[in-house]
């Protein structure tokens, strides 16, 4: 595996019922949170004092093709260019053209994960990347994110001399999400095709902006041996280069409930946990009544014995298991310890990972009574889910 894969699994077309251009007329400088301790759920959920970061949020709005707030800005004159112009219109164009298979993503959050968003504060999302939209769309009332990929984090937007290739790489990474519902795996020379990507943050900071959320801090953090996310180095300094680990603290616009997302670059196999007891403490320390786990497009690696740890940590410490056929294999769910429920159609994994037929989750899908999944996910254009639920 190697770290500079853009390995980007995100939201299909679903995710597009919010996905309108952002209005909110709020400024203000950039903040960081006080506390240099911030455990998962030592946030609370509503703030009267939020600030927003005007820059990051202003750089975010620039590449999705939105208008920045600030008028006197470098950002501001940039977008009067015919090129921004292009980039704004064909940025709207993929937008809109998927807008009218929203209401059937919105609809199945609404109608099957419900209760698990009303008993959820975390959720954890292993093998996901940077995937805030998926994750935000099926569970927008939990206060913590915590998504796991191998791709580098990466820095805050800093627009300098954008390209039309600079342009060109944020149009085909949203036509991959909408009309894949993932990113494409590619092996991308980043620095040398642009000033502006250099990671998965510059990703997710637009796609938050393309979803009316409001930035209040982009900053790297760290899990210490106990397990804690901090913000400081164990001498008490604060953190200032990139850790592989990074914090974003956002809100949706029109409310003042503040929610975080972190994003680990890191091995989750059973060697790269071996050596990250930090994340395995993470992990151990989850609150299992409250934490719900998402698997999409994860290349089945939970179905091999080099990645037997994270899925019986996964196990050990969820409430619910939403995933896909990629994650873990029904085999591991014992019946006397979940429910189960499945959604759409399986029958047997796309001709890339044959291998991994599951010929139990096969026959259940056969003998039982899978309720409809009127939209794409994963890899399968037949898709499935599963819900998983501890008894």
């Amino acid at each position: 595996m190697k770290t500079k894969l853009l390995l980007l699994t995100v939201l299909s077309a679903g995710i597009l019922l919010c996905m309108y251009s952002c209005n909110n007329k709020q400024q203000g400088t950039s903040t960081t949170p006080d506390s240099t301790t911030m455990m998962s759920n030592s946030t609370g959920p509503h703030d009267s004092k939020l600030i927003t970061d005007q820059a990051l949020n202003d750089a975010a709005r620039f590449v999705a093709g939105l208008p920045v707030h600030n008028k006197n800005s470098k950002l501001y004159a940039l977008t009067q260019t015919k090129e921004w112009k292009n980039h704004s219109r064909n940025m709207d164009q993929i937008w809109n053209s998927y807008q009218q298979s929203a209401p059937k993503v919105l609809s199945f959050a609404m109608n099957e994960l419900n209760s698990i968003n009303k008993e959820s504060s975390a959720m954890f999302y292993p093998f996901g990347g940077p995937d805030f939209l998926f994750s935000n769309s099926f569970f927008p009332d939990v206060d913590t994110y915590f998504l796991i990929g191998l791709e580098r984090t990466g820095h805050a937007i800093q627009v300098k001399h954008p390209s039309a290739r600079t342009y060109r790489l944020y149009q085909d990474a949203v036509s991959d999400v909408l009309s894949l519902s993932f990113f494409r795996t590619r092996d991308m020379n980043i620095e040398e095709e642009n000033d502006t990507i250099d990671g998965v943050i510059p990703v997710i900071s637009m796609l938050m902006a393309r979803t009316d959320k409001e930035i209040v801090s982009i900053k790297s953090c760290r899990i210490s041996n106990k397990g804690e996310l901090v913000s400081t180095h164990e001498n008490g300094s604060p953190i200032t280069e990139n850790t592989g680990l990074v914090e974003i603290k956002f809100f949706k616009e029109g409310t003042r409930r503040l929610q975080t997302l972190y994003y680990y670059a890191t091995d989750l196999s059973n060697e790269g946990l071996l050596k990250n007891k930090p994340l395995v403490t993470y992990i151990n320390n989850l609150n299992r009544k409250t934490t719900v786990t998402f698997i999409k497009s994860a290349s089945y690696l939970m179905h091999e014995g080099d990645f037997s740890d994270i899925r019986s940590l996964i196990l050990d410490h969820s409430n619910t298991v939403v995933q896909d056929d990629s994650g873990i294999p029904l085999s591991f769910y014992s019946p006397d310890k979940w429910d189960i429920t499945l959604y759409g159609t399986f029958y047997k994994p796309t001709t890339a990972y044959t291998k991994y037929a599951q010929p139990e989750l096969r026959d259940a899908y056969q003998t039982g009574d899978p309720k409809p999944l009127n939209f794409r996910i994963g890899f399968a254009r037949q898709s499935n889910l599963q819900i998983m639920e501890r008894k």
